[in-house]
């Protein structure tokens, strides 16, 4: 087995997860139409990355532009009917904990006496499960609560390591 770096998603996904949680935060306090500006500017994300990944989620009809001086997006799914999992297949493709689960035919030479590849291949499905239950509607609940932690002294991940926190961002 080569292993990848191991459950680690690309920036364009967690820009996706980031603009996501706003637009559904955005959603519930009653506003309307958000810009990629707006997000943008919130998060400190590159406004052409952003607009390139927000062109994406519309394509896959996860939101909607909306045209005009007012324009911008508006979700089209609600937030409890978009997984992690959706959000990181469009822009990971398969999630694999190791090479040998992200392609659909195993190419692998050690795969036949493979003592790993069961227990990587329950890992997998795990990890795969908890994506799919995973909604933006539940992230919006747990960035809430992390932000309570941070305010209560608790540490949490530096925010060098390559993950984005909202809290960092407001």
């Amino acid at each position: 087995l080569t292993f990848l770096n191991m459950l680690k998603i690309n920036r364009k996904t967690e820009y996706a997860l980031l603009a996501l949680e706003h637009m559904a935060h955005k959603e519930g306090a009653g506003e309307g139409v958000t810009s990629v500006r707006e997000i943008s500017e919130s998060y400190h994300i590159p406004y052409a990355v952003l607009g390139k990944v927000m062109q994406k989620l519309s394509t896959k009809g996860f939101i909607k532009s909306i045209q005009g001086t007012k324009g911008g997006y508006v979700l089209v799914k609600r937030p409890t009917d978009i997984s992690v999992a959706d959000i990181v297949q469009v822009f990971d493709g398969r999630v694999a904990v190791a090479d040998c689960f992200r392609e659909a035919k195993v190419t692998c030479p050690q795969w036949d006496g493979c003592l790993i590849k069961n227990p990587f291949y329950e890992l997998n499905q795990k990890i795969l499960n908890l994506l799919a239950r995973t909604t933006v509607s539940d992230l919006l609940n747990t960035s809430e609560e992390t932000e309570g932690l941070a305010e209560e002294g608790v540490a949490l991940p530096a925010a060098d390591s390559g993950q984005t926190t909202k809290e960092n961002h407001s």
